[in-house]
């Protein structure tokens, strides 16, 4: 049955010449997104990534370079998305992206412990995709919601057409909002994606009343050590907050920080915010030197992380073909910063996901399946599974055991998951 399947060697796709010289329009420089500096110093790079699966006519490489205001000390992604990078770049993340429903229950908790569900109050969730949170809460609250994916806005009609969620599209910065001013604004996980966090959060400032409450929830430097080899400055985010440059980010954008609250099982840094009544045009910028600590202890956290995945990929028994089962941008961590690929340069390798929006396509040459392709007939005697995920490794792995794979013949990296 092997022998039917599309194995291929690492680096077997050729980009064409429009591919790679269309790249320059996929992301551009940016000032400080947090005090508008131009001063910055560069700590972290990763030339060349390639974003999902090969194309033959739209760019898919970029250069993810991580730079440190040399004033304020927040970091941000230089050069950022632009509107068509973001757009081509992250088409395939699918699946990929994704909230625990456990974190949105406890979400919802928190956010009736502090008062923000009375009776007839207007929430606006911001980034709300397809309203699938906003559905969660109670029947007694007026559900309001934007985004900017028109699609996932037009599925959540759809699919929440009973319970009188009022979708709004558009940019962040730029959208129309033509009803009353909300009570609660909700901001989970949303901040961190946009180019342009203070604008942002001057429009909700502009759309609130005076006792609108804003809820910010984002992941902070503080608590940024991880042993998953994304590490900390995850290529989704283009900001890369810690408490204080949250702090500065609502200050200059015209909130004021009531109350702060950390997870305790993944990282999320929540605040409840409130309108300034007076005028903040003169907003200080505060430094805090942490920062710059706290961005080097995360930078070691990540090249331990490293050194643990290489242990574990040395250790891989060495077969003529293997199964990479993960397509998402673990796998180009892989290729980066171990030596998984280059050193088993003559072997053969097929990928398998579940993310149909992945299907049929390859990356760096080696063909992308859907993980019906390995059943219990599939021959392991010469070939290993390799697990490419983080989060969902331990799930795999049960997966792969239940079709029929010989414990032996797979490869995990990870010896404990910290799910986000």
């Amino acid at each position: 049955m092997t022998k039917s399947m599309p194995w291929a060697k690492i680096n077997t796709f050729k980009a064409t010449h429009k591919a790679i010289n269309s790249s320059s329009s996929l992301g551009y420089h940016r000032p400080c997104p947090i005090c508008d500096s131009n001063h910055s110093k560069n700590i972290l790079e990763l030339s060349n990534f390639q974003f999902y699966s090969d194309s033959l006519e739209n760019p898919k490489i970029f250069d993810v370079r991580e730079d440190i205001c040399l004033d304020c000390f927040a970091i941000y992604l230089n050069p950022v998305y632009s509107d068509y990078g973001f757009q081509i770049l992250f088409a395939e993340a699918g699946q990929s992206y994704g909230s625990m429903a456990g974190h949105t229950h406890e979400q919802i908790n928190w956010l009736n412990d502090n008062k923000l569900l009375n009776n007839e109050s207007r929430v606006l969730d911001v980034g709300c995709y397809d309203g699938s949170f906003l559905s969660l809460l109670p029947d007694n609250v007026i559900k309001l919601g934007v985004d900017i994916d028109e699609p996932a806005i037009f599925r959540g009609r759809e699919k929440h057409k009973t319970k009188n969620i009022e979708f709004f599209h558009g940019d962040f910065e730029t959208f129309t909002y033509n009803t009353e001013s909300p009570d609660t604004i909700t901001m989970y996980h949303v901040l961190e994606h946009v180019a342009n966090p203070v604008k942002v959060l001057k429009k909700l400032r502009s759309i609130s009343h005076d006792t609108t409450k804003l809820v910010v929830e984002v992941p902070v430097l503080d608590n940024g050590n991880t042993n998953d080899i994304h590490g900390f400055f995850s290529i989704q985010h283009t900001t890369h907050f810690s408490r204080n440059s949250l702090f500065n980010c609502l200050n200059a954008a015209g909130w004021n920080i009531e109350k702060e609250f950390m997870t305790k099982d993944y990282n999320g840094f929540r605040v409840l915010a409130s309108p300034i009544l007076i005028d903040n045009s003169k907003t200080e910028i505060k430094s805090d030197p942490k920062d710059w600590i706290d961005a080097q202890k995360s930078l070691i956290s990540w090249h331990e992380a490293i050194v643990d995945v290489e242990k574990n990929t040395q250790s891989i028994p060495l077969f003529e073909k293997y199964v990479i089962w993960g397509a998402g941008a673990h796998t180009e961590y892989l290729y980066h910063l171990t030596s998984l690929f280059h050193s088993r340069p003559h072997c053969e390798y097929i990928i398998v996901d579940s993310d149909p929006l992945k299907h049929s396509q390859t990356w760096r040459g080696i063909s992308i399946c859907d993980t019906a392709v390995i059943k219990k007939d599939f021959n392991w005697n010469k070939t290993g599974l390799i697990i490419s995920t983080y989060g969902s490794q331990d799930i795999v792995y049960e997966a792969a055991l239940k079709i029929g794979v010989p414990k032996k013949n797979i490869a995990k990296f990870y010896t404990g998951i910290r799910h986000y």
